[in-house]
């Protein structure tokens, strides 16, 4: 079984953020974009647009296009 866009989504963050901070980013965010109890692949572009900036500035944008397109690939099939 697959699992949960958002454990693929937190594990792609953790490589950067830590698994405890980029757990809490994507409930944060997740929450923001009315993902209230899973998080779906519809959420999933709006996540990211609002991630983005946030990652800009902790881990700079070269390895945030990577983190995000990491993200993407991980999550295409869905």
């Amino acid at each position: 079984m697959p699992e949960p866009l958002a454990e693929t989504v937190i594990s792609k963050l953790s490589v950067h953020l830590g698994p405890h901070v980029a757990r809490m980013t994507v409930k944060s965010f997740a929450k923001k974009v009315g993902a209230q109890e899973h998080l779906t692949a519809d959420h999933l572009p709006r996540l990211i647009e609002e991630i983005r900036p946030m990652l800009n500035v902790m881990i700079g944008k070269g390895a945030s296009d990577s983190v995000v397109a990491d993200i993407e690939r991980a999550t295409a099939a869905r």
